[in-house]
């Protein structure tokens, strides 16, 4: 499970992936990115949504190698917490791809900022 850990407010460091899937011989290979769109979405554990399937903030960093990013806005660490996240893929024709494919294993914790 890959797990990337914050505090609450933090908002400088996006969370920055690379988009992964099981070619023909069933080994990892990086999604080729281009043409395509690239959304984020983010639910609490509880199954709340916290950032709704959005293209807005997402960053394409190196298509042809599958790597992406996003950059959190102040409303989406507001609340501390453990969240999941999903990057979806989408072509032209309206075709959809799931990264994390295997479910609930990208995982996004954000800690209580302590008063200082």
């Amino acid at each position: 499970m890959t797990v990337h850990t914050m505090t609450q407010g933090d908002t400088r460091t996006p969370l920055a992936a690379q988009l992964k899937q099981k070619d023909v011989n069933g080994d990892l290979s990086a999604v080729d990115l281009t043409g395509l769109t690239v959304k984020f979405c983010m639910v609490s554990v509880d199954g709340i949504t916290k950032i709704s399937l959005t293209s807005s903030n997402v960053t394409v960093t190196d298509a042809a190698n599958g790597k992406v990013q996003y950059a959190f806005q102040d409303a989406d660490v507001d609340t501390a917490g453990t969240y999941f996240a999903w990057f979806v893929t989408e072509t032209a024709g309206g075709k959809l791809d799931t990264f994390p494919a295997d479910g609930r294993t990208f995982k996004v914790v954000i800690n209580r900022k302590e008063a200082r």
